[in-house]
């Protein structure tokens, strides 16, 4: 994948000193970051950064202590998740979250309910020709999948419902590196077409490889961003993982 430094114009989601608390632990301090229309970015960082809680705040899983969340100019700071999504916001969670007891074809459906109730069944043929290894076992129970195949029906229940901002939290948690592949080329084929992905990863060489821009966490801050070329040739990637980021660190951004 080409890594321009040229970021396109357009900002989709913009977050703004975002500070996110559990009781009274802040673990998100000040956050600023965006993601700009058709663009890939990826957040790296060490576990406990920050990131996935930084996700779940975006999405409305979460409420925000300050600091505000807006999407193509609407604030979302205050946005039920059901709202970020009629948005044009999917998360697909971590863990290869699918319904156990349904069908592969009803998990599926359930991607297309927040903007039609009972389902809407004209978008299944665009996934299956996306996913075939999905069309294959449509009626098959989603207990019954790998976990490689959970992870592929979760986000192809992600992208069923047609958002703008696909948010992909720790895909490759426990899969093979080929499924972990397929994942990233898809998300890397759709952004092509025009669709905002946003990766959190710990993949760093997979994750920058497909990414344009990237932010790298450290203690609930944003210590650089930057091309994904210019993160992964820098010494700070190499210091955040291994315990010595500085916060105040920040690489010039585009």
């Amino acid at each position: 994948m080409s890594h321009a430094n040229i970021r396109p114009e357009k900002v989709l989601l913009s977050v703004i000193d975002l500070h996110i608390a559990y009781g009274k632990a802040e673990v998100v301090h000040g956050l600023s970051m965006d993601v700009r229309a058709g663009e890939f970015v990826v957040v790296l960082g060490r576990n406990g950064a920050g990131k996935s809680t930084l996700m779940h705040a975006i999405s409305g899983l979460v409420p925000k202590r300050a600091g505000t969340v807006t999407f193509d100019g609407v604030d979302l700071t205050h946005a039920t998740p059901r709202q970020t999504v009629l948005a044009g916001i999917v998360q697909v969670l971590e863990g290869h979250r699918v319904f156990h007891t349904l069908s592969v074809e009803d998990n599926l459906l359930i991607g297309t309910y927040a903007r039609t109730p009972h389902g809407d069944r004209s978008k299944l043929d665009a996934i299956y020709e996306m996913f075939p290894e999905m069309a294959e076992r449509r009626h098959q129970m989603a207990s019954r999948l790998s976990g490689g195949q959970q992870q592929i029906l979760a986000v192809a229940q992600g992208i069923i419902g047609e958002p703008r901002l696909l948010i992909l939290d720790e895909p490759s948690g426990g899969l093979a590196p080929m499924v972990v592949d397929r994942i990233l080329t898809v998300a890397s084929d759709l952004c092509r077409r025009g669709l905002a992905i946003l990766l959190v990863e710990q993949l760093v060489e997979k994750a920058l490889h497909h990414a344009h821009f990237a932010y790298l966490m450290e203690t609930g801050r944003v210590v650089a961003a930057a091309s994904s070329k210019e993160i992964g040739q820098g010494d700070l990637l190499h210091k955040v993982f291994l315990g010595g980021g500085e916060p105040v660190t920040h690489l010039e951004t585009i």
